[in-house]
């Protein structure tokens, strides 16, 4: 599968959260999830607020050294708030890649701008290529929106991204340079080796750090650093804790700094404080984390890789050499070489042994030979074609290996197919269709680049997969009949081929509905991606800077026909509906948790996502609809501002009074101006840039009129104003007329009234005098004049009217400290008075603190009223005395004053009587009240607990033991308390509350009693319940392990699951403990009423256990009789009876054929005893112990027939034997004399071609050569002939004795005759070639004379008598030439130098005579 997904969120792993990589996902950057079908699946961890807060201030610092090169210089102060508007991400990514991204900026950003610019970075992020896969950076469930909202997680993550993929793989990319500082494969590497569980090889390495980021980064600091001075470094999170691996680090870079023995001694907070500050110091590497971020439990993985990240460019590039790599390299492609060719051997052999004559048992048992070897070749292969290239790509050699491969794959699968389909009647059709079924199984999705497709694809194949499943119960049918009869019409089947073809239909039959639910999940959930990538694409295209107001319109329309006409809301219910259906089923067919959580994890995901989604699709109308409706405004405004400004610029020529009249909606036109900017501005910041350039220059033009037009009539804008101040100053004159009409009479009616509005009227005096002032800069001269006047004239009355109250005035003035206090006084009596009232009004009995506290509240309380009456009599005899020395405030009326002092005395005095009467009541009762309401509370609260306990719910187990603790402390001392207090209490308490308090007393008395009747019944019915559960317990384990052996009878077989089954139910099994408990609970249920549920439940479980039990005893049954047990009985037993049968019938006629010596291997295989009682017996006895009786007595019985049948056989067998001993010498002493004529007729042809060989020879030495080997080869003859001699003998002593066959006396005649033969042939052959030998030699030496004068002087050394032998010798030659037989070429040869030779001695002969 292609991995094309990952929903995560801060993975756990150092890879960074919701990237996704397309490829094969073996890349340990992103961990499997858990579904089993994309992986590269991660988890969604959630970081602790530790560790968040050192990733937050790792990356700050991280982000800032790099913004201090950008151009202006950027910091970032607090990440999650300033990454919010995208400006400094963009900026970051500037920086990093050199390139030029477009960004919106201003100082009035609004969200819309934030989502742009975030927008465009993962836009550029998901446009690059990691380093290591070759293949695009893919963001998934991370959008632009969760790093507007400033969610920590997700931009903790997103800067992580950016870390691995633009300094960390960017870096450790290139390390192939640093391959010669280790021979040995690290221990991550070990580690991913040994997952593979391949055979250890030699494997190519390009790049000793290749693989992933963390891995290259581990293997750099083992190999420079640590291991170099012993230090064991696992990871990035506790091996940095101490520092050591830090000071290593600095100390490969630069070793003067570092002194490694001192850094052993030194504590971690020191070895870390100064690592950091060396890097920082003396390397120029900024300082991105503290010791104390590092010294803890668990130090964060990613800041320690961001950190360390950075010495990479810092250390020096050594020399090396590529020989290890380049003898890796030529190792690897002499393994595929030689794979290769194992795989273009192994496909000729396919193809021949495909294309051989046999049978179809032969046949396939050839097939399996292949199909083993090519298993495991596999192991050996798989490793070897892993890419090795950072673009995935194969090398021309392992492309050359995967084409064999996928040649002899495919060679193997026509082979087998064609196998099955060989398979006679129907059984070939199932075959054909297994291989279908077994093809749509294993078939692998691709993974298409839309989810769309690829939910299409998956659809197909589920009905495709359907459709194939459609015959599987009809095919079920058949293959077990044939396989319970092992032939198809009578005829035979391969048992082994139909034994893997019983494998396979068990494979798929209980594989296709698993397979069915988990295609059915894959569908729904690429559909739901599918979905969710549509959502996404849509919103980013509303999402965008607007153009004018048709287009925002059209958008607008577009947004409702996606999301009302295609009920997109309802569209995503109606699919997440289905995939959790779907997800729910897959997760209960699949046990593994893994799945599961990864299912779930994908839901939540979905969720989140979908819940992010909607919020922003949701808020695009509302969006989109303030766009329009700010092009409404506008326009409208524009339209209404430039047609009012062309009526106003010529307003500015007419009269005074007639721009006044124009200009008095001066102010309307001032807000439509603000407005317009508004709405302008507004448009200025959502639309695009053409759109924007176009309202810029229409709003500066508008402007500039406006603001020239602005000056000039700016006063106009007060006319509503001035009309309103004019009203509000001629409504004050007339106030105050009226005032100084009415002085008189105010001046004889009472003192307090006419003060009141002398005050009032002195203070709006000068309001209305300003508003005259204000009216000055807008009205005439004139006007002005006469206002003026009237306010000096009003002034000037005013005056008077102050003179001549002043007197009265100073008077009155005199009496005001005393009223005031006096009010003032009045006020804290009746307060207090009221404190007071409301403690002495509660007549419940209070406790000794809270009686203590009230009577010190009481007696403030009362402190305060005298305090305060006394100050009040005072003042009011004060006032008094200066009314009765006045002559002025002689109409001064003291009446109600009078009134008020005499209430306040008569409060006071019942006050004082109520708290006497209260303090002497509420002591009498609190002592009391207090006891009885402690003994009542804790009364209830027994009552509560045990009526609680009563109605309490949970497990019977737990329950019980708990209660049984409760009730055994219950105590009827706190009844007794409870019922002595109440008695004390009643005897002080009225009638009336007697009576509440008997009811309440009776009612606690009567619960009291129901709880200790109810508590036994309760306890038994806990125990009745912990029975009854544990009954349950025990049944359903019964009822499982009888289940499982149902579920198991085909595949494991009766005899087992019988021995299983007594092993299970033995004595102490779980059924007797079940009728036990039963017991337990019948014994229990005695002692509870009649008619008590309890009874019921014992009624159920009675039930429930006869139905187990009989049950248990029914499985118990149908596996004693289950037939499967006698199958191999049976087999061998019909087999034995079949051998007893066709061993008699041989028998019969064996006297025939006993005496026959031809026939001795037919009746010696006859009389031999194959058959075998002592596996049936013992197969039968250990059968009687798992059989039915029945069964047992019926198989005993044809077992003691057949035995007795058995031994009558062997009986008849042993005379036979002894009638076949006899003639198993003379069928012995036959076969050695056909051996030995066979070996006598072989060895005599071999003398004979030999002979031929000599006499053939072109030259002498050859001949000579040859011949000492044939006279080997005659001494071998001559001693088998001295063997042969000895048999011949030895047969005419049997034949003397016992006599032998006719066929045996002729094989000892034709014996005697090839011996005779072969002397005469060896002393013709002995003959011939020493007649040769001779003649050679001869006519060798006689060729050496060339000539007469040289003949003349060899015969003057010779006697005459040798050269006349020779001349005899060679005419005997002559003669005997034709009878040797030569061959054609030397026969030819040799009469031809005989007759020379035979001339040239009489030519001797001739010249001698004539010389003598």
């Amino acid at each position: 599968m292609k991995a094309h997904f990952v929903l995560a969120v801060s993975c756990c792993c150092h890879h960074a959260i919701v990237i996704l990589i397309s490829g094969p996902c073996n890349d340990n950057l992103a961990t499997p999830c858990a579904l089993k079908c994309p992986r590269g699946t991660t988890d969604v961890c959630l970081l602790s607020d530790e560790q968040e807060a050192v990733q937050k201030r790792t990356f700050t610092k991280w982000i800032n050294s790099h913004l201090a090169k950008h151009k202006p210089p950027l910091e970032v102060n607090d990440l999650f708030e300033d990454i919010k508007d995208g400006v400094k991400l963009l900026a970051l990514l500037e920086v990093l890649s050199g390139q030029r991204l477009p960004c919106e900026q201003g100082r009035q950003l609004k969200r819309i701008h934030w989502v742009s610019n975030i927008g465009a970075a993962l836009k550029f992020l998901e446009g690059r290529k990691s380093v290591y896969r070759g293949s695009p950076i893919k963001l998934v469930n991370i959008h632009a929106t969760d790093i507007a909202d400033g969610r920590p997680s997700i931009v903790l993550g997103l800067i992580w991204t950016v870390i691995l993929y633009f300094q960390i793989e960017e870096l450790t990319s290139n390390l192939p340079a640093l391959q010669a500082l280790s021979n040995s494969n690290s221990s991550v590497e070990s580690i991913a080796n040994s997952e593979t569980g391949s055979p250890p090889m030699k494997r190519k390495v390009v790049n000793k750090f290749q693989g992933n980021a963390k891995k290259a980064l581990l293997r750099w600091v083992q190999c420079t650093a640590a291991k170099q001075y012993g230090i064991e470094v696992k990871d990035f999170g506790p091996s940095w804790r101490d520092g050591v691996a830090f000071q290593s680090v600095v100390h490969a870079i630069r070793p003067d700094l570092v002194d490694m023995e001192a850094v052993r001694r030194r504590s971690n907070r020191e070895n870390l404080e100064e690592a950091f500050a060396l890097a920082e110091n003396e390397l120029g590497i900024p300082r991105l984390l503290d010791p104390e971020d590092v010294d803890v439990d668990k130090p964060d993985e990613k800041s320690i890789m961001t950190y360390v990240a950075q010495f990479l460019k810092h250390y020096p590039n050594p020399h090396h050499a590529e020989t290890d790599g380049q003898q890796d390299e030529r190792e690897e492609r002499k393994m595929l070489r030689e794979l290769k060719v194992f795989l273009d051997q192994l496909e000729r052999d396919v193809l021949r042994a495909q294309g051989a004559e046999g049978n179809l048992t032969d046949k396939y048992q050839g097939f399996k030979s292949f199909r083993v070897q090519y298993e495991m070749k596999k192991k050996q292969t798989d490793p070897l074609l892993q890419p090795l290239h950072k673009d995935g790509k194969l090398s021309v050699d392992q492309a050359l290996v995967k084409q064999a491969w996928d040649r002899v794959c495919a060679r193997l699968l026509d082979w087998h197919i064609h196998l099955d389909k060989s398979l006679p009647g129907p059984l070939g059709v199932i075959g054909a269709w297994l291989h279908r079924a077994e093809m749509a199984l294993r078939e692998d999705v691709p993974i298409q680049h839309a989810h769309e497709e690829t939910a299409n694809v998956l659809h197909r194949k589920l009905e495709q997969h359907k459709e194939v499943l459609q015959n599987l119960e009809s095919h079920r049918q058949t293959f077990q009949q044939i396989h319970r009869d092992r032939s198809v019409n009578g005829v035979p089947v391969p048992p082994e081929q139909l034994q893997d073809m019983a494998e396979r239909f068990n494979f798929v039959s209980t594989s296709s509905h698993a397979h069915l639910i988990k295609l059915e999940f894959w569908e729904m959930k690429y559909r739901l991606m599918a979905f969710l990538l549509l959502a996404e694409s849509k919103l980013k295209t509303w999402i965008i800077k607007y153009g004018r107001r048709d287009s925002v319109e059209l958008l607008l329309q577009s947004y409702l026909t996606f999301t009302e006409g295609h009920r997109f809301f309802e569209q995503y219910e109606i699919i997440f509906t289905a995939l959790k259906q779907a997800a729910e089923v897959y997760v209960k067919s699949d046990s593994s948790i893994d799945e599961a959580e990864g299912v779930s994890k994908f839901l939540s995901d979905a969720t989140a996502q979908w819940k992010n989604l909607a919020l922003e699709v949701r808020s695009v109308r509302s969006m989109l609809e303030e766009v329009i409706s700010n092009w409404e405004k506008y326009s409208s405004t524009v339209a209404a501002l430039q047609a009012w400004l062309e009526d106003a610029e010529q307003m500015l020529n007419q009269s005074e009074s007639a721009k006044r009249d124009f200009f008095r909606n001066f102010s309307h036109w001032i807000r439509q101006h603000m407005d317009m900017n508004d709405a302008g501005n507004f448009l200025i910041e959502t639309c695009d840039e053409t759109v924007s350039r176009d309202l810029k220059q229409q709003l500066l033009l508008l402007n500039g009129r406006w603001r020239e037009l602005f000056i000039n009539v700016k006063h106009y804008a007060r006319a509503d104003e001035v009309d309103k101040l004019r009203q509000d100053y001629q409504d004050g004159i007339n106030t105050l007329k009226m005032f100084m009409d009415a002085t008189n009479e105010k001046m004889t009616s009472i003192l307090s009234s006419f003060f009141c509005t002398m005050k009032n009227q002195q203070t709006a005096y000068p309001n209305y005098l300003r508003t005259a002032q204000l009216l000055t800069k807008d009205t005439p001269q004139e006007e002005v004049s006469e206002m003026m006047a009237v306010m000096a004239s009003i002034k000037e009355q005013l005056s008077k009217v102050r003179e001549r109250c002043l007197p009265l005035l100073r008077e009155s003035q005199s009496l005001l400290p005393q009223l005031e206090e006096m009010e003032k006084n009045i006020t804290g009596f009746y307060q207090a008075l009221e404190k007071a009232s409301h403690i002495t009004s509660t007549t419940d009995s209070e406790g000794p603190v809270d009686f203590k506290q009230k009577c010190q509240e009481l007696a403030t309380f009362t402190h305060s009223c005298k305090k305060c009456l006394t100050v009040i009599e005072r003042n009011h005899q004060t006032i008094q005395k200066i009314m009765n020395s006045s002559k002025t405030l002689e109409h001064m009326d003291m009446t109600l004053l009078q009134k008020r002092v005499a209430d306040l005395q008569a409060s006071s005095q019942t006050m004082i009587k109520e708290s006497t009467e209260w303090r002497k009541h509420v002591e009498a009762n609190s002592s009391l009240m207090k006891r009885f309401d402690e003994s009542r509370v804790e009364l209830e609260k027994v009552l509560k607990m045990a009526q609680s306990c009563l109605t309490e719910r949970g497990n019977p187990e737990e329950l019980l033991k708990k209660h049984t603790e409760f009730f055994g402390q219950l105590d009827q001392r706190v009844l007794n308390t409870f019922l002595k207090a109440c008695d004390e209490l009643t005897d002080i308490l009225p009638e009336q509350e007697q009576q509440s308090l008997q009811e309440t007393v009776r009612k606690l008395h009567k619960h009291w009693k129901d709880i200790q009747t109810d508590i036994p019944f309760h306890l038994l019915h806990l125990k009745v319940e912990v029975e009854r559960s544990k009954l349950m317990s025990s049944l359903q384990e019964c009822q499982a392990e009888v289940t499982r052996e149902n579920r198991h009878l085909a595949s494991m077989g009766s005899e087992r699951l019988i021995k299983e089954h007594r092993a299970f139910f033995r004595e102490k099994g779980p059924q007797s403990i079940c009728e036990k408990r039963l017991q337990l609970m019948e014994e229990l249920c005695q002692k509870l009423p009649e008619g008590d549920p309890a009874h019921q439940s014992l009624e159920t479980a009675r039930k429930d256990f006869a139905e187990v039990r009989e049950e248990i005893e029914n499985t118990l049954q149908k596996l004693m009789q289950h037939p499967d047990k006698w199958k191999e009985y049976n087999a061998r037993y019909a087999e034995l009876s079949c051998w007893l049968i066709s061993k008699e019938s041989q028998l019969r006629l064996l006297r025939n054929r006993a005496s026959d010596p031809r026939k001795y291997s037919q009746v010696k295989t006859t009389i031999t005893v194959k058959g075998n009682l002592g596996w049936l017996k013992a197969r039968m006895a250990v059968l009687i112990e798992v059989c039915a009786d029945s069964d047992a007595q019926r198989q005993g019985s044809a077992l003691s027939k057949l035995s007795a049948d058995f031994k009558g056989l062997l009986a008849s067998l042993l005379e036979a034997d002894k009638m076949v001993l006899a003639v198993g010498d003379c069928v012995q002493f036959r076969e050695e004399v056909q051996t030995t004529l066979n070996d006598l007729v072989q060895e005599q042809k071999e003398a004979q071609a030999e002979v031929t060989k000599i006499l053939s020879c072109p030259t002498v030495r050859e001949a000579q050569q040859l011949l000492l080997v044939h006279q080997q080869l005659l001494k071998r003859l001559k001693l088998k002939r001295k063997d042969v001699q000895q048999l011949i003998s030895r047969g005419q002593q049997l034949q003397a004795e016992e006599g032998l066959g006719e066929t045996l006396q002729q094989d000892l005649q034709s014996l005697e005759n090839t011996l005779s033969k072969m002397e005469q042939n060896m002393d013709s052959q002995e003959q011939s070639l020493e007649f040769v030998n001779k003649a050679r030699s001869t006519m060798e030496r006689d060729l050496n004379f060339s000539s007469p004068e040289s003949l003349s002087v060899e015969l003057d050394q010779a006697r005459v008598s040798r050269c006349e032998a020779e001349a005899s010798h060679m005419n005997i030659l002559l003669r005997r030439a034709t009878e040797i037989q030569l061959g054609p070429k030397n026969k030819t040869l040799l009469l031809q130098q005989a007759r020379s030779l035979s001339e040239q001695v009489d030519n001797v002969e001739f010249y001698k005579i004539q010389k003598s």
